[in-house]
């Protein structure tokens, strides 16, 4: 199988009339839009029913912390930041976790910038999702970003801030090269994560590669949930259908959303409720 696109090269193709694929050559799930539909197990959970106490505070916004996190174990610091929910000074609960993953030369500010901890307010507050946290980290030159994720940021998230440990409660999402990473990060580590998001990916190279070996290294029962979505005009589409032809072919199941839209800041925060209606499903 051909290698996909080179994540520069694809960028540098973006102004390229490609033209979006016809839908009858689209694998995966089925193509549904920006508006996210629960699977039918999803709507088996119980609705939220908070309690008086945490009904008022719900209606609160959450708050954002910048913080750096010091290891002597890494050659340099991680800067991040987390979305701390509504009504977390309130409860007693364990957390879910989502971590979300920047693009090429963004940083840790990129899904703030583009509205993410105000649709996590707004979902929250309309029982659309349970509280939780959201740490988004930047990918500094220097850092082995995967090992600094798996083996010292969440870590360290998990004895600073009351969250579990439950891997179905541990989600990573990214978008476009963020993508890329929280496919790698999260295939490899099916212990840690149980759902993964690609937002417009730009799978690292070689990755589309080792994908059948990562696959293959996981118990069955231990795949995470998966979702790839991917704009109609997006430049880098052709290695997005690249890696959905290849997960088909490995009988991996995904959720796959082709929607109107390029790689621009205008698609993802469009689409951000969805996203977060998505992680947050079986939390």
């Amino acid at each position: 199988m051909r290698l996909g696109l080179n994540l520069l090269v694809g960028l540098a193709i973006s102004a390229c009339a490609l033209g979006p694929r016809p839908s009858a050559e689209v694998t995966g799930a089925a193509t549904l839009g920006a508006t996210y539909v629960p699977s039918p197990a999803a709507s088996t959970r119980p609705p939220l029913a908070p309690s008086p106490t945490t009904r008022a505070c719900l209606l609160q916004p959450g708050r954002v912390v910048s913080d750096e996190l010091l290891d002597d174990e890494l050659p340099r610091s991680i800067p991040f930041r987390v979305y701390v929910p509504p009504c977390y000074d309130e409860s007693s609960d364990d957390l879910p976790v989502l971590v979300m993953l920047h693009g090429l030369l963004a940083t840790d500010r990129q899904w703030l910038d583009l509205g993410i901890d105000n649709a996590a307010d707004a979902l929250i507050a309309r029982g659309g999702a349970p509280p939780f946290l959201m740490v988004m980290p930047w990918e500094r030159r220097g850092l082995e970003f995967e090992s600094a994720i798996v083996e010292h940021l969440l870590p360290h998230i998990q004895t600073a801030y009351r969250t579990t440990g439950e891997r179905g409660r541990v989600g990573i999402g990214g978008l476009s090269r963020g993508a890329g990473w929280a496919l790698r990060i999260g295939l490899k580590h099916p212990e840690v994560f149980g759902s993964v998001g690609l937002h417009s990916p730009a799978v690292l190279t070689p990755d589309l590669f080792y994908i059948p070996d990562w696959i293959e290294a996981m118990p069955e029962d231990r795949q995470p949930r998966l979702w790839i979505d991917v704009g109609d005009h997006d430049s880098l589409r052709v290695s997005v259908f690249e890696l959905t032809d290849l997960l088909t072919s490995l009988g991996y199941e995904y959720e796959w959303r082709l929607d109107s839209g390029d790689h621009t800041p205008d698609y993802w925060s469009s689409h951000l409720e969805a996203y977060l209606r998505w992680y947050s499903e079986f939390w």
